[in-house]
């Protein structure tokens, strides 16, 4: 009885409340203001709810996340030590050689304002110049590796000839292997051409090329790039090998000028 008593109920508000009217019953008001506090507190348990189980899904997250940072820092304070001990290091080898730095000056920073569309690879323009020091043969760089090296220089501007420009040549070194080679521009923004200067030269995909100061165009040790391709040619009398350099010529902004 009572069942059947609450079914009715049910499917006589059903009707009651099936159209949208702009009057509410008598019946329906009563029974609405009789259960607004329990909606609310409905409302309030499951808004608490979602909300503290937000928070703990953020919080797995979070310390997931935090996880893999603090990994990442410890691998960074590893690296940042071993390059200060081996700075430490050379820096004890050289004094002990007699060897003594040649370059004193601080690097001038300067911003790439010009590129010519048809040669974008070949060279640019910087504003510094021979006002602020920059001279006819100063190498030119980024963090990542060599960029060129100045062409030509006006008072306030300098042209560079980039790395990549098929008139740059200059001499470097596979730093595992100590071979010197020839690195050539090839006109192409990832592509640099080596050629050994040994006959039994030490190469391998993913070595990576350092300038030598035997050249007398780049300080010695600055980054080139890596091997990506060797080829010996059809009966292994002709070498070359592909470099991809470590700067991203084609997205030059700023770079660094080197005396």
């Amino acid at each position: 009885m009572v069942t059947l008593i609450a079914a009715f109920v049910v499917i006589g508000l059903i009707y009651i409340t099936a159209d949208g009217r702009p009057v509410v019953s008598p019946l329906e008001a009563r029974l609405r203001d009789g259960l607004a506090p329990i909606y609310g507190a409905f409302s309030s348990i499951t808004g608490f709810a979602s909300h503290w189980w937000g928070v703990v899904r953020n919080y797995r997250h979070l310390e997931q996340e935090n996880s893999e940072l603090l990994q990442e820092i410890e691998w960074m304070k590893r690296r940042l030590a071993l390059m200060e001990q081996l700075e430490q290091e050379n820096a004890s080898l050289r004094e002990a050689l007699g060897f003594h730095a040649s370059n004193t000056h601080p690097p001038i920073g300067a911003e790439v304002i010009a590129r010519s569309p048809s040669n974008w690879f070949d060279k640019m323009v910087i504003d510094r110049g021979e006002a602020d020091g920059v001279s006819t043969g100063d190498a030119v760089v980024t963090p990542a590796g060599v960029v060129g090296r100045v062409y030509a220089t006006t008072k306030r501007t300098a042209e560079v000839m980039l790395i990549t420009d098929d008139r740059s040549a200059f001499g470097a070194t596979i730093s595992r292997s100590g071979d010197p080679v020839v690195v050539e521009g090839s006109g192409q923004w990832n592509n640099l051409r080596l050629k050994p200067l040994v006959k039994e030269v030490d190469i391998e995909i993913g070595d990576q090329i350092m300038t030598s100061s035997m050249s007398g165009v780049y300080p010695n040790g600055l980054p080139v790039g890596t091997v990506a391709q060797v080829d010996t040619g059809e009966y292994g009398l002709f070498f070359t090998a592909i470099i991809q350099p470590h700067a991203d010529l084609a997205r030059l902004r700023r770079v660094f000028v080197l005396k």
